[in-house]
């Protein structure tokens, strides 16, 4: 199991608070909206018809403001438009043998001054252009080129994750034919294995140095409150001396792990 937070200095948005901004539709589509023009409540709710009233639009805008995913600008109050405020991605992958969220928000600055141009290597082929329909062609041109090559990663990450639950399922294969008797004489087998496949989803993350804290955080340990935290944590500290004795990829020193692969 591996779920990723994001890693950035201004964490603002929790996993939670983003399933629940995009599993409701109408802020779905207020974001899809906005992400194309600035709009004024009137307006965003003039294109919803009569399905939505004007005052649950503002109160789905008050949310996504709440939550720094949009912002409002202008001083009039008749004429305050709203435009996103952040970029966020978010990766979801569910197997019946792997388990990954992985997303990230980062705010922006007002100016948006890191997005530029000159930035993207095809600026001075674009100076050269003098007119504005070869300008727009050039510009659709190379959006379309990117999407096929966003397409043709995607392609390669699929045949990649197919890869993964290959190894992943042969890994459960090998636990279950040499170490599976040993684990079912443990009182919690079920965990034991739980800790020994989320290793296994992210090795990079527990590469050399197991971190007991991010293992409890993967295994949604932390969601149980400190005290059941700890009583966890100290029989993950045990659960992996009896991995390391088990299987030379694991190795205590004092009251370290460390994961060698």
């Amino acid at each position: 199991m591996e779920l990723e937070e994001p890693d950035g200095r201004d964490i603002f948005l929790s996993i939670d608070n983003l399933f629940e901004i995009l599993g409701n539709p109408t802020r779905r589509m207020i974001l899809s909206k906005l992400a194309k023009v600035p709009l004024g409540a009137s307006e965003l709710a003039a294109s919803f018809g009569k399905k939505i009233s004007r005052q649950a639009i503002h109160s789905q805008l008050k949310m996504l403001i709440d939550y720094g995913i949009i912002q409002s600008h202008g001083e009039d109050p008749r004429s305050i438009k709203y435009r996103i405020n952040s970029n966020l991605t978010l990766r979801i992958d569910i197997t019946p043998d792997y388990f990954n969220i992985n997303f990230n928000v980062v705010k922006l600055d007002n100016t948006r001054d890191n997005l530029e141009l000159k930035d993207t290597g095809c600026h001075i082929d674009y100076q050269k252009i003098r007119t504005p329909d070869k300008k727009l062609r050039f510009l659709g041109e190379k959006i379309k080129e990117i999407e096929q090559s966003i397409g043709n990663l995607e392609q390669e990450r699929t045949i990649l994750l197919h890869n993964k639950e290959c190894f992943i399922i042969e890994l459960k294969n090998i636990i279950k034919n040499q170490y599976d008797d040993y684990l079912n004489t443990k009182e919690q087998p079920n965990l034991e294995k739980e800790i020994f496949y989320t290793l296994f989803y992210n090795p990079i993350k527990y590469f050399k140095r197991i971190n007991i804290d991010k293992l409890l955080d993967d295994m949604f340990f932390s969601e149980m409150g400190p005290i059941r935290r700890d009583q966890n944590k100290v029989s993950i500290r045990h659960l992996l001396r009896d991995l390391s004795n088990l299987m030379d990829v694991f190795r205590e020193d004092k009251d370290d792990w460390f994961f060698d692969i």
